[in-house]
């Protein structure tokens, strides 16, 4: 015969070390979901900061191919935390201030090239394949000169 008792009879709850287990895998859950998302919004923000300084790169190419400075003979040095254009049949030289939080980066950048000067174009196209030191030369060029 059946045992109705046993049958119908109820179940205890879970117990408290279950409970405790439960919502420690919900804040690991937790957690690691946070330093996903906080990780891959900080690699959009530094996409986004290369994408403006690629614009910015953009309208200086426009802006000196309007005054026929855009050519191989067009160089750009760093010293003493002024960046220097050196064009052909221009004089003086203009010079632009580089921002404090630019100046070692952009150091290190001009330090592995000849004199510390690079083409225009050299930097214009490293900049377009990615290059953060590159664009924030263009960053620079942007601004007025000193």
């Amino acid at each position: 015969m059946i045992n109705l008792k046993k049958l119908f009879r109820r179940k205890k709850g879970q117990g408290a070390l279950e409970y405790l287990f439960m919502i420690a895998a919900a804040l690991i859950i937790i957690f690691v979901v946070v330093r996903y998302i906080s990780g891959t919004g900080q690699q959009a923000t530094s996409q986004g900061d290369i994408a403006v300084l690629q614009s910015q790169a953009e309208l200086v190419k426009s802006s000196f191919q309007a005054k026929g400075w855009w050519s191989d003979n067009t160089n750009v040095s760093y010293s003493n935390g002024n960046l220097t254009l050196e064009i052909p049949d221009v004089s003086p030289s203009p010079q632009y201030s580089v921002p404090t939080e630019y100046r070692s980066t952009l150091s290190d950048y001009f330090s592995s090239s000849n004199n510390n000067k690079k083409s225009i174009i050299t930097v214009y196209n490293e900049c377009q394949a990615g290059k953060l030191e590159a664009c924030q030369v263009f960053g620079v060029l942007a601004g007025s000169t000193t």
